[in-house]
């Protein structure tokens, strides 16, 4: 990989996967950090650590919150490993939406383990839509957890390179190897093949005539008995249009499921189904997350104007996570994406955000749009 120097370097660091050998103060550890990968030409590092409250003593976690000029931001829970892995891959998702000219590459700080297959799925992603990714190792990886790993130095599209950091956490290695060394010298001699296509790696574009792409969580809210795929089709469209200052075209929808059993489906309805979602709300939504901040990367909005495209999701997600979702949002809303989410009741303004009641979503009424009203 060409020298990236000058550029934002975002490491991700599964700090519940890879601890140090020794618990050092977190100056040291940052330090060593940014040693390390400046070493493999990357600069500019900005830290995220991921991981469960309970991996540090409250001590040293107070410790990192009292560093403010290590650039860092700790992503603790007390959740379960697999949602600190969600919430660590919508981040990334989230960080390669803001980087337009997709130069920031993404570093994941990781040992091998189960989930492995899952942050590669992820990263397939990324790389299949042209922003840098690698994975930062302590050891050459071994083939196994659902991945293939190849020492070929071709590099294609369907790789991602392995930088091995054996001496990640130890500063005083840095400090008396300035001159690279035998990992520095052969850090991109392996490659994690990338795992067969899914709907992560898919393009979320959508098509020709449809400006209004829904993100639907069938389980938050199932239709109404006695309402039609094509009657709450046609009430999206009314809020919608009701609300931007422009005609706008047809929509497409994703409606997302926990099991195979789907009866809404509709020929003059353009829908797809994402079957089998995860069962487990944070693990949905995380999903759901991530899919509509890479329809964002496929659909950006209109640099020189103001028009959509328009985002809804029919979500139960401001009532769960409404710090982090209104975070999101607002981001897309302020890149120039028309977002809108729905509310059974609308609470308040929403700096930003579109609130569409879902009363007047799941009406079995036809609602009556800007034109039919001559707003």
């Amino acid at each position: 990989m060409p020298s990236v120097w000058g550029k934002r370097t975002h490491l991700l660091w599964k700090a519940d996967r890879w601890l140090p050998d020794k618990y050092e103060e977190p100056g040291f550890t940052c330090l060593s950090l940014g040693l390390s990968v400046s070493r493999r030409g990357f600069s500019n590092e900005h830290i995220t650590v991921y991981g469960n409250s309970d991996i540090f003593s409250e001590d040293l976690e107070h410790e990192y919150f009292l560093r403010p000029e290590c650039d860092y931001i700790l992503r603790f829970s007390k959740e379960e490993a697999h949602q600190i892995n969600y919430m660590m891959l919508v981040d990334a998702v989230l960080m390669a939406s803001h980087d337009d000219d997709h130069v920031s590459p993404l570093v994941i700080i990781t040992k091998l383990a189960q989930d492995t297959e899952m942050i590669c799925r992820v990263l397939a992603s990324l790389t299949s839509r042209g922003f840098p990714v690698l994975f930062a190792l302590p050891e050459a990886p071994q083939s196994n957890f659902g991945i293939t790993v190849s020492s070929n130095v071709v590099l294609g599209p369907e790789r991602i390179p392995v930088l091995l950091c054996p001496h990640l956490f130890d500063l005083l290695d840095h400090l008396e190897h300035e001159e690279e060394d035998e990992d520095v010298k052969h850090n991109q001699r392996y490659f994690i093949e990338l795992p067969p296509p899914d709907a992560h790696t898919k393009s979320f574009s959508m098509p020709q005539g449809v400006e209004t792409c829904v993100f639907w969580d069938v389980s938050d809210y199932p239709l109404p008995l006695g309402l039609q795929l094509p009657v709450f089709y046609e009430n999206i469209l009314s809020a919608v249009r009701a609300l931007v200052p422009y005609p706008c075209g047809g929509i497409s929808i994703y409606a997302y499921v926990d099991n195979d059993e789907f009866d809404y489906e509709d020929a003059r309805v353009l829908i797809t189904v994402v079957r089998n979602s995860p069962a487990d709300k944070f693990s949905r939504l995380a999903k759901m997350t991530m899919d509509f901040l890479l329809w964002s990367i496929d659909n950006p909005a209109d640099p020189h104007g103001t028009r959509g495209p328009n985002l809804l999701l029919i979500s139960k997600l401001l009532q769960d996570d409404e710090l982090n979702c209104l975070h999101k949002l607002d981001n897309l809303s302020t890149n120039g994406h028309n977002v809108f989410l729905t509310s059974e009741k609308i609470p308040r303004k929403v700096n930003y955000v579109h609130l569409l009641s879902w009363q007047d979503l799941s009406a079995v009424g036809k609602l009556k749009s800007r034109e039919d009203t001559h707003y």
